[in-house]
């Protein structure tokens, strides 16, 4: 009987922690529509609670064009999507900054938050952008 009593303890603590430890309110803040040939500030916003940030990842209808892992060095990286052009200077773990953009980048971006070890708690949120 102590044994189970042990276990469930063990079990008790474990939530406990990843309760305290978590990523909540994940939003994400997509301009409805953006002018052809200007930039487009895409930003997520979040909370940990005490968890440590493992990644955000960007995508375009379901294709990841840029992430950041402050862990990795560099910690941005940009992978090659069509048309899309990202101002990695002024892109960071709470926005990413597209440039120049034009009518091909209308679609759904999605920002997906993911909280470090050991619970890596992983949000995402999506929204629709139309570029005229």
């Amino acid at each position: 009987m102590s044994q189970i009593l042990q276990v469930f303890s063990a079990c008790i603590i474990l939530l406990c922690i990843g309760a305290a430890n978590t990523l909540k309110s994940l939003q994400i803040h997509v301009p409805k529509a953006v002018l052809t040939g200007t930039d487009a500030e895409l930003s997520c916003s979040y909370e940990l609670e005490g968890a440590q940030l493992y990644s955000i990842r960007w995508y375009r209808n379901m294709m990841e064009f840029y992430r950041y892992v402050p862990k990795e060095s560099p910690a941005t990286k940009v992978f090659p999507v069509a048309e899309i052009k990202v101002d990695v200077a002024a892109s960071d773990q709470n926005r990413v900054v597209l440039t120049d953009v034009d009518r091909t980048l209308t679609g759904e971006y999605q920002c997906e938050v993911s909280a470090d070890a050991p619970l890596f708690h992983t949000d995402i949120k999506a929204a629709e952008m139309v570029v005229v």
